[in-house]
């Protein structure tokens, strides 16, 4: 199998070569000459939609990582915010136990103080109660009742002696009472304490967990940013790639504008002639199973003729390329899956034999694609230096396909 297929190879190169030879002297080089400049056309536009291809995928992924780095930059904003917020909370806590420690140490200073006066007062009054009991004897009682004044100093001499005692006894609760406040406001102070250092250590490891979190989220970020940088760099190559390519193809075509006479005089013969094949079968005549007539989309697209050329242009008044312009035209009549390069075209739609082409076909050259609009002529997207046209003649280039969509 391998040994046939080589052989058919070297018997193709064969008739080639012998097709070459039997071509008059003069005519050889010409012919040489065109089948180069063909070859390197075609190479052209094969790079060129290669990277285009290529930039698109490019262009598509960045507007998703750029949608990640937009993402990852929203979450970031969110953890510094809360980062901040918890900062917030956590100077106020720290305010707090500040202020709690203060109070802490005071209350220790005030119950030191409460519990000296207490016992100051204890000491006073267990001593008056020691004196009065060691001079407290029946004689002394009954000589203060014998030798008052009479009643009302025997009753104050009584409620004296009285006074005396409540006054102590009182003081000496009233220490107490302060002592034991000053206790339970210290257990107090204290409890207060141990909840706001829970806090601040919880508040502490919140603030671990939030600065992983923005750790990782900015290390996401600078991966992404430095995809971005990589994909923009290999994004500007391909454009100037492209550019290049598309400077050698316009070249090629101004040359084939300026070799054939039917570009500048409207001539119906271009003498591109077809490639063969389903082109010259006259079979092939698709019915239209759409209710667009040619007529109509010939119409709208007519309308601009006149706009400029652009490469890789998107705009039938701003400017486009030849796939472009028809790309765009056909979509306006809603029909999808339109193909973007000029070669693409020869798989879309059904097939047409030149001799039952009609208005609205799409016209295939090497390298390039037209719509038929009829009376032997095409709309185009030309080139930069003649623009959209519609003055060729549907031979000015070799058809290397017809197809049929309305």
């Amino acid at each position: 199998m391998e040994g046939q297929m080589k052989f058919k190879k070297i018997l193709s190169l064969a008739l080639v070569f012998g097709m070459v030879l039997a071509i008059p002297a003069v005519d050889q080089e010409n012919v040489l000459n065109s089948w180069n400049r063909q070859a390197i056309f075609m190479a052209s536009e094969s790079g060129r939609d290669e990277a285009q291809r290529e930039l698109d995928e490019i262009r598509e992924n960045l507007d998703g990582m750029e949608d990640e780095l937009a993402d990852l930059e929203s979450q970031m904003s969110e953890k510094v915010q809360a980062l901040s917020d918890l900062m917030a909370d956590q100077a106020i806590i720290e305010a707090d136990i500040v202020e709690t420690q203060v109070a802490i140490d005071q209350a220790k200073i005030d119950l030191k103080n409460a519990k000296i006066k207490e016992q100051e007062a204890y000491d006073a009054m267990k001593l008056r109660i020691q004196y009065m009991y060691e001079n407290s004897t029946q004689d002394s009682i009954w000589d203060a009742i014998l030798n008052a004044d009479g009643i009302t100093d025997l009753i104050n001499r009584v409620e004296y002696i009285n006074q005396v005692h409540d006054t102590d006894r009182q003081m000496l609760d009233e220490y107490k009472g302060i002592v034991e406040n000053i206790e339970i406001l210290t257990v107090e102070l204290e409890t207060s304490m141990n909840d706001l250092l829970t806090l601040q250590e919880i508040y502490e490891h919140q603030e671990l967990e939030l600065e992983d979190a923005l750790a990782e989220l900015e290390a996401d970020a600078d991966d992404y940013e430095a995809q971005i940088a990589a994909a923009e760099a290999r994004a500007d190559q391909l454009s100037e790639y492209i550019e290049e390519q598309n400077r050698l193809i316009e070249l090629e075509e101004e040359d084939d504008d300026d070799g054939n006479s039917d570009d500048e005089d409207d001539s119906d013969d271009g003498g591109g002639g077809t490639a063969g094949g389903y082109l010259n079968d006259p079979s092939y005549d698709p019915e239209f199973v759409t209710d667009i007539s040619g007529e109509t989309l010939v119409n709208y697209a007519l309308q601009f003729v006149g706009n400029p050329y652009k490469w890789g242009g998107n705009s039938l008044t701003d400017g486009c390329d030849c796939s472009g312009f028809v790309n765009l035209i056909y979509r306006h009549f809603g029909f999808t899956g339109v193909p973007r390069q000029s070669q693409a075209f020869k798989t879309y739609g059904r097939p047409v034999a030149f001799c039952n082409i009609k208005p609205g076909d799409i016209v295939i050259y090497p390298g390039h694609v037209a719509i038929y609009i009829g009376n032997g002529k095409i709309v185009e997207a030309q080139s930069s230096r003649a623009g959209i046209t519609c003055n060729r003649s549907v031979t000015c280039n070799t058809i290397t396909g017809i197809r049929r969509v309305l």
